[in-house]
C-alpha cells in the first residue's frame, strides 16, 4: 500500500503546479479560476487518500533531505492529530476556491493573478505545515503560509484600509515568528537538532535542570502560536484583516488558517511538554488566556455592524473556546487523565466545528456583499426574499456558533463546559471559566440574532434589484451547513477520530467517551461512573414532536392568515425609514461594555529640534536644489528669443568653450 506521506508529496506538487498554470491563464479570469478549483481539487483528493491511509496503516518518518551540518532535515509524518488538521485545510480550501471562482468577479480592477496562484500556495504551504517533524523546515513552510497569505489579505491595492491591515497583519505574525525562532535556537544550542524528537527531549531537561530557561522557551512558542490562533491580544490583527480579505481567503483564514496556530498549541503543550506540575501552570495559563480572549472578543462583536468585521471579533471568541478546552485538559493531564481527554476532545473537536460554521458564515456574508455590496449591516434588510438558500445556511451557521443544540456548536461546548465544570472541583478557577463560557454563549446567540434580523429579515426593499448567488458560489454554503447540521446530530463520527489523535499526542488511554453506537448518543464516563450524556436523535426527536404538535393545533384552529401593511399612523414609509437598524439592538448591554476592547493610542515621538533639522532633507537640501535648478532653467530659457543668428552665436561660443577646456586639458 502506498505511504500515506508520499499522497502529501503529491498534493504539495500539484498546489504548486496548480499555482504556476493558474498564473498562465490569470488574464482570463473565469478559466483561471476553475483552472485552480481543478487543481485544488486534485490536492485534496490526494490529501483525503493520505488521511485514510493514515488511519489504515502506520505513517512511517520519510525524510527527503537532511542538513547533518544544521541539525535538521526535510522530514514528514502523518500522525492521527495532523491527519485531522489536513482534512480540515483539504475540505475549506477545496469549497473557498470552488466559492472564489464568481465571486472574484466582485473585484473588476484587480488581477486575478494576485490571488488564486496565492491561495494555492498558501494551501501547500499549510498541509507542509501540517506534516513537517523538523522545526527548521515547520518554520519555512510556517513563513511561506504567512507570506502568501499577507498578499491575499492585501489583494485590493488601492484600497488604504487593505494595505493598513496587511501592514498590521505583517508586523504582528512577523514578531511571532521571531519569538519562535528564537525558542527554536534556544533549543538548538542545547541539542544541536531541529527535529520535534530533539525539541520535546530537551525541554523536558530544561525543565529540571534549567526551568527559567525552559519556561521561557516554553513562552515564546506560547506567543507565536497564539497570535497565528488570533488569541488575545496577539491576536489584534484579526479584525482588520477580515474586512478587507475577498471572502474566500476569509474563509480559509478562519476556517483553516488561524487552526494551525492550534495545532501548534496543541503540539507544544501535549506532545513537546512532558506531565508534569509545569504543564498544569501553563494549563491554567492557556485557559485565562482562552477566556479572555472569549469574553473579549464576544462582546465586542456585539459593537459591530460590519458583518466581516463582527464575525472577525467571533472568530477571536471561539479560538478562546478551543483554547480553554486545551488549558483545562493540558492541567488535568497528570491529575486526571480521564477528565483531560473530555477537554482535550471538545476543544478538538470544536476546531472541526469552527471551521464548518464560521467558514459557512464568511461565505454568506461574502454572497451578500457580492450582492449588494454591502458589509453594513444598518443598510441591509429583508434579503431572505431575494436569497433564501444563503439565508437558510446563514441561519444554520449562525445557530451552530451559539451552540443550539442538536447543531454541531453544541456538542463541542458541551464538552469544554462539562471539563470546565468537572475540572473546577479540583481547581475552582476552572468552574468559574466554565459559567462564563455559558454566558457567552447566550452572548454570541444575542449577536448573530442580530445579523440575522438585520440583514435577511424584516420587510424587503422592493426597490433593491437582488437575485440569490450562482451555484458555484452557494454549493459550498450548502455544503458546510449540511456538516453543520450532521456533525451535530451524530458528534460521535468526529469523536472517534478525535479521540485517536489525543491518544496518540498523549500517549494516554482515553477511555472518557463512550461512543459505539451513533443512535445511543455520547455518554462521558470519569473512572468507570457516568458523568454526563447527550442524545443528539432524542433531541432531534422532541423537537420534531413540539413541531408536529404545534402545527396539528394550527390547523385545529383552522384559522386565517391575512397579510396587512403596518400601521404607520396614517402615514407612509419606505422599508428603511422604519427598519430597525443593526446598531440599535442592545444599546445598553453596548454602553455597560463599552471599553472592554483594547485601543490604546499611539502618540507620535517629538524628537529633539536639531535632530528634526537635520532629518528634514527637504527643508535644507532637495527644496534649494529645486530652486537653483528652477533658476536656472528661467535664465536658460531666455535665451530662446527666436533669431537664428544669436542661435549661431551660441554654437560659436559653445564650439570656443569647448576647445579651450580640450587645449587645457592636454596642456
Amino acid at each position: 500500500m502506498v505511504n500515506p506521506v508520499h499522497n502529501v508529496e503529491i498534493s504539495i506538487l500539484i498546489l504548486v503546479a496548480g499555482s504556476l498554470v493558474s498564473l498562465l491563464f490569470a488574464s482570463r479570469r473565469k478559466l483561471c479560476g476553475w483552472i485552480s478549483c481543478a487543481f485544488v481539487c486534485a490536492s485534496s483528493v490526494c490529501t483525503g487518500l493520505a488521511i485514510v491511509g493514515a488511519w489504515s496503516v502506520a505513517s512511517g518518518e520519510q525524510t527527503l533531505l537532511r542538513l547533518p551540518q544544521l541539525g535538521a532535515s526535510l522530514s514528514l509524518r502523518i500522525d492521527p492529530l495532523s491527519a485531522i488538521f489536513l482534512g480540515i485545510v483539504a475540505l475549506i480550501a477545496l469549497l473557498s476556491t470552488l466559492y472564489s471562482v464568481r465571486y472574484m468577479e466582485h473585484y473588476g480592477r484587480d488581477d486575478v493573478a494576485k490571488f488564486f496562484p496565492l491561495l494555492l500556495l498558501c494551501v501547500a504551504s499549510m498541509t507542509g505545515v501540517l506534516v513537517c517533524t523538523d522545526f527548521l523546515f515547520f518554520l519555512i513552510f510556517w513563513e511561506s503560509m504567512t507570506l502568501t497569505s499577507y498578499f491575499l489579505v492585501t489583494f485590493e491595492s488601492e484600497n488604504p484600509a487593505s494595505q493598513r491591515a496587511g501592514l498590521k497583519y505583517f508586523i504582528i505574525t512577523h514578531g511571532a515568528t521571531l519569538c519562535m525562532v528564537a525558542a527554536a535556537l534556544m533549543l538548538w544550542r542545547t541539542s544541536g537538532s531541529f527535529s520535534f524528537a530533539a525539541i520535546r527531549q530537551t525541554l523536558s531537561g530544561l525543565l529540571t535542570t534549567r526551568p527559567f530557561l525552559a519556561h521561557a522557551v516554553i513562552l515564546l512558542f506560547f506567543l507565536g502560536f497564539a497570535t497565528k490562533a488570533g488569541v488575545l491580544p496577539m491576536g489584534d490583527w484579526l479584525p482588520d484583516a477580515h474586512p478587507v480579505a475577498p471572502s474566500g481567503m476569509s474563509a480559509t483564514l478562519s476556517g483553516a488558517l488561524v487552526k494551525l496556530g492550534i495545532y501548534g498549541l496543541i503540539r507544544l503543550f501535549c506532545s513537546f511538554l512532558v506531565v508534569s506540575p509545569s504543564l498544569r501552570i501553563w494549563g491554567i495559563i492557556v485557559a485565562l488566556a482562552g477566556t479572555g480572549s472569549l469574553f473579549v472578543g464576544t462582546l465586542t462583536a456585539l459593537r459591530q455592524t460590519d458583518t466581516k468585521r463582527l464575525m472577525a471579533f467571533h472568530t477571536i471568541g471561539q479560538i478562546g473556546y478551543i483554547c480553554l478546552g486545551l488549558g483545562v485538559g493540558a492541567y488535568c493531564l497528570e491529575v486526571s487523565p480521564a477528565l483531560a481527554s473530555i477537554a482535550l476532545g471538545g476543544a478538538i473537536l470544536h476546531a472541526i466545528n469552527h471551521a464548518c460554521f464560521k467558514s459557512c458564515l464568511f461565505l454568506g456574508a461574502g454572497s451578500v456583499l457580492y450582492r449588494t455590496g454591502e458589509r453594513d449591516m444598518d443598510k441591509l434588510g429583508g434579503l431572505a426574499g431575494f436569497m433564501p438558500y444563503t439565508t437558510g445556511t446563514t441561519a444554520i451557521a449562525s445557530l451552530s456558533i451559539a451552540g443550539v443544540p442538536p447543531l454541531n456548536g453544541f456538542a463541542s461546548k458541551w464538552l469544554i463546559v462539562a471539563g470546565c465544570l468537572l475540572a473546577g472541583v479540583r481547581f475552582p478557577v476552572f468552574l468559574v471559566l466554565g459559567l462564563i463560557a455559558l454566558f457567552i454563549s447566550l452572548a454570541t446567540l444575542a449577536s448573530f440574532l442580530k445579523v440575522l434580523g438585520s440583514v435577511f429579515f424584516g420587510r424587503a426593499d422592493e426597490k433593491r434589484a437582488v437575485r440569490e448567488v450562482p451555484l458555484s458560489m452557494l454549493v459550498p454554503q450548502v455544503v458546510l451547513a449540511g456538516l453543520c447540521v450532521l456533525l451535530g446530530v451524530f458528534p460521535q463520527l468526529a469523536l472517534r477520530i478525535v479521540g485517536h489523535a489525543i491518544e496518540g499526542v498523549t500517549a494516554l488511554p482515553v477511555a472518557s467517551f463512550e461512543t459505539t453506537r451513533l443512535w445511543d448518543g455520547l455518554l462521558l464516563v470519569v473512572n468507570g461512573s457516568l458523568v454526563s450524556c447527550w442524545a443528539p436523535l432524542v433531541a432531534l426527536g422532541a423537537l420534531a414532536v413540539l413541531g408536529a404538535f404545534s402545527w396539528g393545533i394550527q390547523r385545529a384552529g383552522a384559522s386565517k392568515t391575512r397579510s396587512v401593511p403596518v400601521w404607520y399612523c396614517g402615514e407612509e414609509h419606505d422599508a428603511d425609514t422604519v427598519r430597525y437598524p443593526a446598531s440599535s439592538f442592545y444599546l445598553p448591554f453596548k454602553h455597560a461594555f463599552q471599553g472592554i476592547y483594547p485601543s490604546p493610542k499611539v502618540h507620535v515621538p517629538r524628537f529633539p529640534a536639531p535632530l528634526r533639522r537635520a532629518l528634514n532633507f527637504d527643508q535644507w537640501l532637495y527644496t534649494p536644489a529645486t530652486k537653483a535648478i528652477d533658476k536656472l532653467a528661467d535664465r536658460v530659457s531666455r535665451t530662446h528669443v527666436g533669431i537664428p543668428q544669436i542661435y549661431l552665436l551660441w554654437i560659436v561660443i559653445g564650439a570656443i568653450l569647448v576647445t579651450g577646456i580640450l587645449v587645457w586639458i592636454r596642456g
